[in-house]
C-alpha cells in the first residue's frame, strides 16, 4: 500500500482536536490492514457481493479463517453483511472508501488479486450459484399445471402502471366472481354487479380468499339505481339525482357471457355504454375522434345447441358476428373490433364446444340522460 496514504491520514487526524480514543482506533486501522489476507479480502468484496464460503474458496483460506477476517472488518464499518439464509453476504460499505487508507487498501487489494488471477476467476465462483437452477430447469423444472397460475394476480399487478385509464372498471353479471381475480390487481376500484344475490355470496367468498380488497359488490340491474350509486361512490363523487346522468363513469366494462341472457340485448347493450366513461368533448380540428370508456362484451357466436337453454337458462343462442357490431354501435360504441377467441381459452364449462368472440368498442360523447330508473335488463 502507498505510505503517502497513511501520511495523508495521519496529517488529517493531527490536524483535529486530539482525543486518545480517536488515536487507539487509528492505530487500530492500521494494524487491521496490516494483513494481507485481509487487504486482498477488500479488494474482492469490493469487485462483488460474495460469501464466506465463496470468499474463502477464492483465497485458498479456510471458512473460519475468512469469517474471522470479515467479522473484524465489519466491526470497524469497512464491510457490510447480510443474510441470506446460511450463507453471509459481504460487500465493500462505499462510504468506508472515503478513508484514504481504506481507499488505498482496496486498490492494493484488487491489484493483488488481478496479479495472481483471484479477481479473474470470480466469475467462475459466481457461475456456480447457477448451476443447480440450471439443472432443474434442464430436467424439466416443475410439472405443468393446467388454467392460469396461481400467481397471475402478481403479473397482472405488474402490467397494471403500463395501462393508461385503470380508475374503475365494471364487471356485469359477475357470477361467482371468476374476472374479479383479473380486473381487482389491474384497476384502482372494482364494481362487480349481479342480480342475484346467490352469486354475489360466492363472489364475496373469492374477494375474501384472494384478498381482493378493492371491490364493491352490487346487487341490481344493469340500469338500476344500485350501480349508479356504486360507480359515483368509486369515482368520488355523488350519486346524481333523478333524471340527471352520471358525470363520469367507468374506464372499462365488461360484460362476459351475459348478452345472451338478456331479454331484451339491444336495450342491455345501451345500458352497458351508459355505464363508460363519455369521450371528453373533441375539436373542430381533432384529426381522430376522442375516445370514452371502453365497453368489452364476450360471448357466443350464432349456434344451435337448445340444451343450453335448459341447462343454463339461455334466452339467446348467440349472435352472429354482425348482429353485435350492429348492436354495438347503435348503442353509441365507436371503433368497434371483434375477434374469435382460440377454443384453449375457453375452459370446461358446458359452453366449452361453442364458438367465444370478444368485442370491444369505445364509447363516444354523451348521446343520452342515463338516470338509472331503468329496470328489467340482467
Amino acid at each position: 500500500m502507498r505510505i503517502d496514504a497513511y501520511i495523508k491520514s495521519v496529517v488529517t487526524v493531527s490536524e483535529a482536536p486530539a482525543q486518545p480514543v480517536e488515536a487507539i482506533a487509528r492505530c487500530e486501522l492500521y494494524r487491521l490492514l496490516a494483513d494481507p489476507v485481509r487487504v486482498r479480502l477488500l479488494g474482492l468484496a469490493a469487485a462483488e457481493e460474495l460469501a464466506v464460503g465463496e470468499l474463502a474458496e477464492l483465497l485458498r483460506e479456510g471458512q473460519p479463517k475468512i469469517s474471522r477476517h470479515a467479522a473484524a472488518l465489519r466491526e470497524a464499518g469497512i464491510l457490510l453483511a447480510r443474510r441470506q439464509g446460511t450463507w453471509t453476504l459481504l460487500r465493500l460499505d462505499p462510504r468506508a472508501t472515503t478513508d484514504p487508507v481504506v481507499d488505498d487498501a482496496v486498490r492494493a487489494g484488487q491489484r493483488a488479486c488481478a496479479a495472481d488471477g483471484t479477481l479473474a476467476r470470480v466469475e467462475e465462483v459466481l457461475a456456480t450459484r447457477d448451476a443447480e437452477t440450471r439443472e432443474f430447469f434442464a430436467r424439466g423444472g416443475r410439472p405443468l399445471r393446467p388454467g392460469p397460475p396461481s400467481e397471475l394476480a402478481a403479473y397482472l399487478a405488474a402490467l397494471a402502471p403500463l395501462l393508461p385509464h385503470r380508475r374503475l372498471a365494471v364487471d356485469v353479471g359477475t357470477g361467482d366472481g371468476a374476472l374479479l381475480e383479473v380486473l381487482s390487481p389491474v384497476f384502482d376500484r372494482v364494481v362487480a354487479l349481479d342480480r342475484a344475490g346467490a352469486q354475489l355470496q360466492l363472489a364475496g367468498e373469492r374477494m375474501r380468499r384472494r384478498s381482493l380488497e378493492n371491490v364493491e359488490l352490487v346487487c341490481g340491474e344493469i340500469d338500476g339505481p344500485e350501480v349508479i350509486r356504486a360507480v359515483a361512490r368509486a369515482l368520488g363523487g355523488e350519486p346524481p339525482a333523478a333524471g340527471e346522468a352520471l358525470s363520469g363513469g367507468a374506464d372499462v366494462v365488461f360484460a362476459a357471457r351475459v348478452l345472451h341472457h338478456a331479454p331484451q340485448p339491444a336495450k342491455a347493450m345501451r345500458a352497458l355504454v351508459e355505464l363508460a366513461r363519455p369521450a371528453a368533448p373533441g375539436h373542430a380540428d381533432d384529426v381522430l375522434p376522442a375516445r370514452g370508456g371502453a365497453v368489452c362484451v364476450l360471448d357466443y357466436e350464432a349456434h344451435h345447441d337448445q340444451t343450453l337453454r335448459e341447462q343454463e337458462a339461455d334466452v339467446w343462442l348467440g349472435f352472429s358476428p354482425a348482429d353485435l357490431r350492429r348492436l354495438a354501435e347503435e348503442a353509441g360504441l365507436a371503433g368497434v373490433e371483434i375477434r374469435r377467441l382460440p377454443s384453449a381459452w375457453q375452459g370446461e364449462g358446458p359452453d366449452r364446444h361453442l364458438v367465444w368472440q370478444l368485442l370491444v368498442g369505445w364509447r363516444g360523447a354523451r348521446s343520452s340522460a342515463f338516470t338509472g330508473k331503468g329496470k328489467g335488463t340482467p
